[in-house]
């Protein structure tokens, strides 16, 4: 029987800079491996293999356990990469994790719900970053990220990444798949770090992108990544 094993790029722990827990302490487990290449990527290192640890989940967990005591952290983030490729581990981490007490986040492109269907009863919260065609230079994933929205939407929150680039049209889509799984789901439009491989957007952008939003959803703010200005990982 094969060896359930997941290439992992690091284990650290540090503040939320992103969405809806902002500011929490939290152990962050990146999975090496994504199944997108998107422009703005601020994680190039963790795209492909090269480097990463070879874990399997009892070593993973024992890791991630011993660093949220001693950092008096509640909760993990397994993010990437694209976690979601390696759900078989995910399956068998989770309920370690849980034993120790652990509130489980997932951070994910949101492009694989087949997988996301096989892993969220062990997931708490799940983070989707949805993919504007046009912020991120590939094609739309409407559909895989329509059916992503309907297997868990009571735990997801979103956020959706724009550049220079980003037209409104995309974001009215977007808008529409998140108002479709609930008009009270967590928006977030979040302008591209600069010098993340993408320009951010202009401020005339962002107030007309917020307002677009707020037509259909309850819940919508522009939210930019935190931890660079914080000077934390």
């Amino acid at each position: 029987m094969k060896k359930n094993i997941a290439p992992v790029a690091e284990i650290f722990c540090s503040l939320q800079g992103e969405g809806l827990y902002l500011g929490q302490r939290q152990v962050f487990l990146r999975f090496a491996g994504c199944n997108l290449r998107c422009g703005y990527c601020d994680e190039p290192a963790a795209l492909d293999q090269a480097g990463a640890r070879e874990l399997d989940a009892p070593a993973a967990a024992a890791a991630v356990i011993k660093l949220a005591r001693a950092k008096k952290a509640k909760d993990v983030s397994l993010t990437g990469g694209e976690p979601l490729l390696r759900w078989r581990f995910i399956k068998a981490l989770a309920p370690r994790l849980k034993k120790a007490g652990l509130c489980i986040h997932l951070e994910t492109n949101g492009t694989l719900p087949a997988e996301l269907a096989k892993v969220a009863a062990l997931a708490d919260v799940i983070a989707m970053d949805l993919k504007l065609p046009s912020s991120t230079g590939q094609k739309g994933r409407w559909a895989e990220h329509k059916k992503f929205l309907a297997v868990a939407p009571g735990k997801t929150f979103i956020k959706a990444v724009v550049t220079s680039a980003t037209t409104l049209a995309d974001l009215k889509k977007a808008v529409a798949l998140a108002s479709a799984a609930g008009p009270g789901v967590p928006f977030f439009i979040q302008p591209a770090t600069r010098g993340a491989g993408a320009r951010p957007p202009s401020a005339r952008f962002v107030r007309e992108a917020c307002c677009l939003a707020a037509e259909k959803l309850t819940r919508v703010k522009v939210l930019p990544q935190q931890h660079p200005i914080w000077g934390v990982k």
